[in-house]
Parts: structure tokens; sequence; C-alpha cells
């Protein structure tokens, strides 16, 4: 019984005193209570900004941020806000008469947001954290060449009519080389997608000799699927427990043999479910082979198609001589209604005189090459022609030089030059030399002798195109060898060989002294990623011809790699006294003392190699012309000082790990460099992104550059900067408020891409306020991308009262973190005709962006991403009555922002309205429009004064509505926006035929039936639109 009441006590005490208790800390704790608050919102602050780098870091990556963690960033910048607010009330409750009282409810909003704060920080820990993005399959590949002949367009039927019967599941489409398959397996697959016949369509490459792992990539990588597996084997299986969820298409183009399907992870004979096969071939055999249910033959173009095709290329027109038209038809007959050979032909005569078309005729009538299979000599004849039309020698060179590289390569431009250099000589000078192999490839291009590939630095050649090449230059008296395998090298022809290139080797074998017995060889080059080489002592005496030695274990990349592959140099490199190109990339090479000997040698390639040390006999190379020891390893002494005496050089490319930077920027100086690409900064993903995308010709990147402004001008790194196209500085230090004219009073204008991050002393970038510091009339006039962030002092971008800086070539700006920015400041005779992206995150001190007469001239903008700018009132300033900006935006206003597409508009709680609401009529080529979280905002178009005026005339003087055109509008996003109005005025009639994704959320003073008028704008609006 006595433990009874003990109980129902204890009970009582719990229900009642604890309570009090806790009240009774809200009167008497306050000032203990109100102190937790900064340290709390401190560590949330420091976890979210960890959490935004992952964010970053995540969209770097092309990853889709999960919901949570934008939810969980939506919170915390809610509960800071929140606690700012709190901090406010606590100085003004000390001084309030009823202090106890106000202290007590104060205290307990405290506690509850320093748990809230709490809570936020336990749940920041994500996982998953992001997705890999959805690429974005058929629609990749562009149909602006594609000619649908109406004697395929039953084929192209017939393949759709296979990929709809769902019991079939592998068709191949069989036809000669260079007949069109590839291009039109594409068009199919693109039509599939389109008429969602299949979830996913994904085309890869197989070639000649397939690579499991290569066609396993190629999949995985378009179906965004990550492999944890490292062996073939356990890929195949997660490759195929993929493939068997959903259904796939895959098109697997020019397949040459029968593929084991269970080796690369591909689910067949499984009730026909889920995977369709679609196979590119020359061989109906392979068809048979890979039974194939429905087998489709591509049938070369008839004489009249074949006919238009060629008038198409060649440039022939109504208007073109009778006698012309004449040779041009019987060079048709010649190409046998096969596409490629009508294309490379056509291009080839195109702009040639009549003498040069029959000379061109009589060649194809008399070529009967009798080593080529019969059904492909005239084709063969015909790609030869165009071969032989080439006036440009130096193209005709490297027309056979691509043909080492393996089918289907995507040759670096970088790769092709340093080798043809090899080849051909330099020029006198590096920068003619290139000026002249540029020409070539654009010649070879132009031929279609090349193919440009999606990444602008890098070409193909069609398969037919390399195969003709190999026999061009094995009838020429040039042979190459270019195989997979290393067995050919056993063989006895090998000693008639100018050429052998070896890819993808597996087996890194001894060298002997008598494996390479080829006293023609000009070009050897091996190529694994995983090989180390051993290579005997005396394995290159007989090589006394070899200009070009390439032992590679990847492509050219600024992608930072390292290996684990060693290659040890022989004796006998001593006699290659002939070579001009050497390539060493990607090796544990040890001594390299040996490459001192090699007089002639011209390109030095050592990139991503490591070695004991830099000779100094390096320095008296005489011819050597560039020098590439970007991402080297080397373990002694001083290649600075060795680098220092290299005078000679036209080209540096430099990324020494463990190396000061120090004495290279304040000591070295190479007066004859027209090139160089010198990192002295820890790796950067913007760094490699750029150089991959844009390949400056002259790039500097420092982390942590230190030396004064009064010295800068007498430091040899003075030239490096100030004809850099690539400009990248961190923790830049010196007393650099800055960069013109404090590095270059002559205004930069080299410069094309220009990267400032964490330094703190620059308060803006350009400043022309004492204009005797400038020798310039228009600095950073080649300005291509701005990029700023994190510069705690930038108060303004641009100061410049003088007019100085036009940004007639800036394409992109961006600036990130830069708390006391409170003006952009574009200058007054800024001309950013060519602005097309503008972004700005987390400037809370920015009060407007544009003026309207900068806005005029903003002819190509597509995108605008403000996010974070709390201080925000105004994207568009608005202007007086009478002055000059209020003229220019009241009569050009048809004319404003003609190309923007995406607008996005974030946490920028000052913000009222997003443009004038003159501005409505001038977006035509907008697609999507994002705005959220911005607490002021009440209008879309117009602020509260033009609405409260135009609604009072609208009244007074009763019109017909206005109406606005949004014809390209397809999403429309508006979210959290707690004051939000009306988007445009009731009189404004909008027309939105394309809109087809409309969000209105937590948007509650909105009116309903504003929301309903835009649902029933397009009865195609999706369903799952939400108003609230």
């Amino acid at each position: 019984m006595g433990d009874i009441v003990l109980s129902i006590v204890a009970k009582l005490a719990e229900y009642t005193v604890d309570p009090i208790l806790h009240h009774a800390r809200y009167l008497c704790c306050f000032n203990n209570i109100a102190g937790n608050l900064p340290n709390a919102k401190e560590e949330l602050e420091l976890t979210r900004n960890s959490v935004k780098e992952r964010v970053e870091e995540a969209i770097k990556r092309t990853e889709i941020i999960e919901p949570a963690v934008e939810k969980w960033l939506k919170d915390v910048e809610k509960v800071l806000e929140e606690v700012h607010m709190l901090q406010g009330r606590i100085s003004e409750v000390n001084k309030s008469h009823f202090r106890r009282q106000f202290q007590y409810f104060l205290t307990k909003k405290i506690a509850r947001k320093i748990e809230k704060m709490a809570q936020l920080n336990h749940n920041s820990k994500f996982d998953p954290f992001s997705k890999i993005a959805e690429l974005p399959g058929m629609k990749y590949y562009s149909s602006k060449d594609f000619v649908l002949f109406k004697s395929r367009e039953s084929t192209y039927e017939n393949l759709l009519e296979a990929l709809k019967d769902k019991s079939v599941s592998m068709i191949g489409l069989v036809g000669l080389g260079g007949s069109g398959k590839t291009t039109l397996a594409k068009e199919v697959g693109k039509k599939a997608e389109e008429l969602k016949l299949f979830e996913k369509v994904v085309m890869v490459t197989v070639s000649q000799t397939p690579n499991i792992r290569s066609i396993q990539v190629q999949i995985a990588d378009k179906l965004g699927l990550k492999f944890v597996e490292e062996s073939e084997e356990g890929r195949a299986q997660g490759l195929s427990k993929r493939l068997r969820t959903g259904t796939t298409l895959l098109i697997l183009d020019d397949v040459w043999e029968n593929l084991d399907f269970e080796a690369i992870g591909i689910p067949y004979n499984e009730n026909n479910k889920g995977c369709g096969v679609l196979l590119t071939t020359r061989s109906r055999e392979v068809c048979i082979s890979m039974q194939c249910q429905t087998i489709i033959e591509l049938n070369l173009l008839t004489g009249e198609e074949a006919w238009d095709l060629f008038k198409l290329n060649a440039n022939i027109t109504g208007e073109s001589p009778y006698v012309l038209k004449g040779v041009a038809t019987k060079i048709v007959d010649e190409c046998k209604g096969l596409p490629i050979a009508i294309v490379t032909v056509g291009s080839t005569l195109k702009g040639k005189t009549f003498e040069e078309w029959e000379s061109a005729l009589s060649r194809l009538e008399d070529s009967k090459p009798l080593d080529i299979p019969k059904g492909l000599r005239s084709p063969y004849a015909c790609l030869q022609l165009s071969y032989d039309n080439l006036t440009n020698q130096l193209a005709k060179s490297l027309f056979l030089l691509c043909s080492i590289f393996p089918e289907d390569h995507e040759i670096d431009l970088e790769d092709l030059f340093r080798f043809g250099m090899g080849l051909t000589g330099t020029f006198g000078t590096m920068v003619k030399g290139r000026r002249e192999m540029q020409t070539a490839v654009s010649v070879l291009i132009d031929s279609y002798l090349l193919l440009q590939v999606s990444k602008k630095e890098r070409v193909k050649m069609h398969d037919m195109v390399r195969d003709v090449a190999l026999w061009i230059a094995s009838k020429t008296g040039q042979a190459i060898l270019a195989s997979t395998g290393r067995d050919q090298l056993m063989d006895e022809t090998i000693k008639d060989k100018r050429a052998i290139s070896l890819w993808d080797l597996k087996n890194g074998q001894l060298l002997g002294d008598d494996q390479l017995n080829c006293p023609s060889l000009e070009i050897l080059l091996f190529h694994s990623r995983k090989v180390a080489f051993e290579v005997s002592n005396a394995c290159f005496e007989r090589l006394k011809m070899i200009k070009i030695l390439a032992f590679l274990t990847s492509s050219y990349t600024w992608s930072l790699y390292t290996t684990s592959c060693t290659l040890s140099l022989p004796q006998s490199m001593k006699s290659l006294q002939n070579l001009h190109t050497l390539c060493l990339r990607g090796y544990k090479l040890g001594d390299i003392s040996i490459l001192e000997s090699l007089q002639a040698l011209e390109v030095l390639d050592l990139r991503c190699s490591s070695f004991i040390e830099l000779p100094n006999g390096i320095a008296s190379l005489k011819k050597l012309k560039l020098l590439d020891l970007f991402c080297c390893s080397i373990q002694e002494n001083n290649a600075y000082e060795v680098i220092g005496r290299c005078l000679q050089l036209n080209e540096l490319y430099l990324r020494i790990y463990s190396y000061s930077n120090e004495e290279f920027l304040h000591n070295i100086s190479l007066s004859r460099l027209e090139r160089y690409v010198l990192n002295f900064k820890m790796y950067s993903q913007i760094w490699t992104d750029m150089m991959e995308e844009h390949r400056p010709c002259r790039a500097l990147c420092i982390n942590g550059f230190n030396a004064s402004v009064q010295s800068f001008i007498s430091l040899p790194i003075k030239d490096f900067f100030q004809k850099a196209e690539y400009l990248h500085l961190e923790h830049l230090k010196g007393g650099y408020e800055n960069v013109i004219p404090s590095m270059d009073p002559q205004g930069m204008n080299h410069l094309i891409f220009l990267i400032l991050e964490y330094c703190p002393e620059i308060k803006c970038v350009f400043d022309s306020t004492n204009v005797d510091l400038l020798q310039t009339e228009d600095a950073f006039s080649s300005l291509v991308i701005l990029r700023l962030r994190v510069l705690d002092n930038l108060e303004e971008v641009f100061n410049d009262p003088s007019s100085r800086c036009s940004l007639k070539s800036l394409e992109e700006l961006s600036i990130e973190s830069c708390r006391q920015l409170y003006n952009i400041s574009f200058p007054k005779n800024s001309k950013l005709c060519h602005l097309k992206f503008l972004t700005i995150d987390h400037c809370p001190m920015l009060t407007c962006i544009f003026k309207p007469s900068i806005v005029q001239t903003l002819e190509l903008l597509e995108q605008v991403t403000i996010s974070d700018c709390f201080e925000l009132k105004q994207i568009i300033e608005e202007v007086e009555e009478g002055s000059v900006d209020y003229v220019t935006s009241q009569s050009h206003t048809s004319l404003m922002l003609p190309k923007l597409r995406t607008l996005t508009i974030l946490r920028c709680h000052s913000l009222e309205y997003i443009f004038p609401m003159c501005y409505a009529h001038g977006l035509a080529s907008l697609e999507e429009l994002n705005i959220g979280f911005c607490d002021k905002l009440k209008y879309v178009f117009g602020s509260e004064k033009e609405h409260d005026l135009r609604v009072y005339q609208h009244q007074s003087h009763p019109q017909t509505n206005i109406h606005i055109n949004f014809l390209n509008l397809e999403t429309l996003r508006l979210k959290e926006l707690p004051n939000l109005v009306e988007i445009w005025p009731k009189y404004f009639d909008p027309h939105l035929p394309n809109l087809k994704k409309l969000a209105c959320i937590d948007c509650p003073r909105m009116p309903d039936s504003c929301v309903r008028r835009l649902m029933i704008i397009d009865s195609d609006l999706q369903q799952d639109s939400t108003a609230t």
C-alpha cells in the first residue's frame, strides 16, 4: 500500500514540480540560455556551410541533390533567420520596463530554437546525399545532316515496326560500310524514345575488336549505373540485373563478330522481356550467328537519290554549267550509291575548276585496285580520290597518321599535333607549325575524311575511311601496322613497316633485341593502361630512322591520374638521333639521364610520369621546343633550375608535385614561350573542366601568390600574368585591391577566362578612378568568362567612371559568396551583347543588378540565377521619370531580354517584384520561371506603385485587356511566397500555349482564381500541377 502511495506522489511531482522548475528556469536563467544562442547558431552555420560545399561538389559532378538535403537547407535558413530576429529582440528586452515578463517568454523561445538547431545539426548526415543525373539519351544525337530518302523510308518503317513487335527482341540492320547504318539506327532510336516504345534507349559502339569492359562501361554510363564490382563477371551480373528492370533498347553499332551477351551482361532469350537489341553490321553472317529474329538490309541509294545527295555536298545548282553537270553525273555513277563516297567526293570537288572535275572523273574510271574485296573497289577508289585530290601535303600526311589510332578512337588534336610535329618538322616555330596543322585538319574535316565529335578538340575517322587510309599507306610504301596485340611483332613483314601502333596491350613482356628489326620505321607507339614494359638494352639499335616514339597509358588529358606501370629506358636510346617526338606518359621512369643524348628532340612529353630528376643536359637540347611536365613527380634536385636554362622553349606545360612555386614565380623568365600552362595550385575541378573544354594557349593558375604591388612590375612572372588567356588566382596577397591596373595597366586584353577565389584584399576587379595608372582605352576586351568566389571585401566588380571597360566579349558572369558586394556597377559603356549566363549567389549586401541602359544590351542572355541575396530590392533599377535610363526603359522594352530562357530567383527576401511591368512583352523566349522563398515578393511583373497606377488608369478609362505572349513558357514554379498577390495585373491577358508544368505552393495571398486561370490556359497542362 505504501509503495502505491509513493508511486502516486512521484507521478504528481513529475506533472507539477518538473514544469514549475522549467518555468522557473525561464525566469531565472535568461542570460545563460541567451548566451548559448550564438554558439548554437555558429555550430549550425558551420554545418550548413559544409553541406553547401557538398552540394556544390555534387552539382559539379552533374548529380541531382536529394530532396531531403534541399529541405534541410531550407529549414536551416529559416531557423537561422528566426534566430537573427531573436538576437535583435534580446538587446531590446533589456531596455524594457517590463523586462521580467518579456524575458520569460523570450527565454522560452530561445530554448526551443537552441533545441531545434541541435536537432538540425544531428540530422545533417544524409545518405544518400545525391544521385547521378539522367543523361539525355538519344536526344544527344543531332539530326541536322539526316536525309530520309524514299528508298530508305521502308527500311526506317520496318525497323520501327520490328521494335513495336513484342515477340521480336533481336533485330539486325545490315549493309555496306559507309552506307549509313549508324545514322539510320540513331534516327530510329530517337523515334523509339519519342514514341516511348522503351523506357530507355542506349546506343554503344562495339567496333572490330570488341572490348567487353568498354561495352559494359558505355551501357552503364547511359543507364546511370555505377559499378561497385571490379571484375568483368561481377559487372556483367550487375548490368544484367539492371537491364531486367523496366524496358531498354540497346543499339549495338558496328558489330563484326558474334558477341558473348552473357559475358557483357545483356539478358537474352528470357521470354523477350525487358531488353531489346538492334545491332548494325556489315555482315549478314553476324546477324545469323547472333540469332536475329528480324534482319533488315540497308540498300545503297538509287541513282536519283545519289545525285541529290551529291548536288547537296558539291554545291551543284540549277545555275551550274550544263557541261559540269554532265561530268558530275558520271562521277556519281562511279560512287555506286555509297553515301560516304558521295559525300566525300562531292565535298572534295566543291568549288573546283572544270578541269579538276574532268581529272577526277578520269582517275575514278581508271582506278581499279585488285587487292580490295570486289564489293568495295568502287567506294575505295572514290575515297582514294578524296585523298589524291588533297592539295595540302600536310593534310595527306596527317590523314595517314590518323590511321595509327584504333578504330572508333577519338583522336585528341594535341596528340595529333605532337606526333605530326615529329613527323613533319616544326616549320621554324611551334606557333607556325600549329597554324599549319590546324589548317590541314580543317581541310580533312571539310573533305569528310575526318569527323568532328562532341568534344571540339577531338576528331575521329569513319571505319571505312580508316581502312582506306591503311590501304593507301601500304600501296604507297608507307605500310602501317595498327593492331591491338603484340603477336605481330614476331612477323617477318614488320621489317617493311613505316609505322607500328599497338594499343590496349594486356601483357607487358620483354621487348627483345631482335623484335624491332625495322630499318625504315619512323613511328613506334605502344599503349596500355596497366602494362609495365621491360625494354632490352639493344632494343632500339636498329631504329635509326625513327622520328616518333611513344609509350602511353592514356590519351592527352588534363585530368589527373597515376599508374603503377614502370618503364626503364635502355642505353640503345642513344642511337635514336633522328627522334623528334618522345612521349613517355604516365610511367614510373626512374633515371632519365639518357634523354640528354637525343640532340634532334623537339617535343618531350613526360606528362603524369615520375622520375628521379630532370637532367641538366635537357637545357642543352637546342632543338627542344615543347616540354610537358604536367603532373610529374620529380624526386631529387631542383627542376626549376633546369627549366630556367631552357631558353629555347616555345611551349611549357608545368605542374610538379611537392615543389614550391616561389622560385619559378620570382626568378624564371622564358622570353621565347609562345604557349604555356603553369599550374601552381592544388587540384581543381574548375581548372580541369575549363582546360578540357577550351584549351587556352596560355594559362596560369596560382594559389598563394605573394608579392607586393610595388615589386610586381619587376618580376619575370609579370609577363605570364599579362599574356595569359586563362588566369585563376587563389589567396592572392601583397596589397592587390584590384586586378587592373595593379597587375596590368594595359588592360589584360589577351585574357579570356578570369577566376578569382579567396582573395580577401580585392575590393574591385577593374578600377579606372586613377586614369594615370591605365594604359588602355578598353580593358578586358577579350574576356569571355568571369568567376568571382569568396572575395570577402569585394564591394563592386567594376569601378569605371572613365568608361575604359566595355566587356564586349563577356559570355558568363558568376559571383558567389561575396559578402560585402553592394553593387556590380557595370561600366557605363558596357556592351554586354554576348552575355549568356549570369549567376549570383550568396551576396547578402547586393541591392540591385542592372540599370535599364545595360539591360538594353543583353541581346543573348539565356539564363539568370539569383539566390541568397537577402538585401536585393531590384533586379532592374527603378529610375525617375525624365532620366536617360527612364527614357531607355520606356522606349525599348519590346527588345529587352529577347533570348532569356530560364530565370530562377531564390531566397531574395527584400525583393518585392521581379521585372517592371513593361518587360512582360519582351520575354518571348522564356521557357522556365522559378521563384521561391522570397518573403516580400508581391508581384512577378510590376512594382506596387505600377500596379496601383495602372489599375487606376484602367478603371478610369476602360479598355480592352493587354495581350502578352509567353509562347515558349513550359514551366512555372512559385513556392513559399507568403506575400505574392499577383503574377501580372488582372487586365493582362497572358497567352501561354506551351505551359506544361505549373506549381504554386504555399502562396496564401494569391487568389485561387488566378491559379485556375493559369491552369485552363492550356488543356495539356500536367495533371499533377498544384496550387496551395
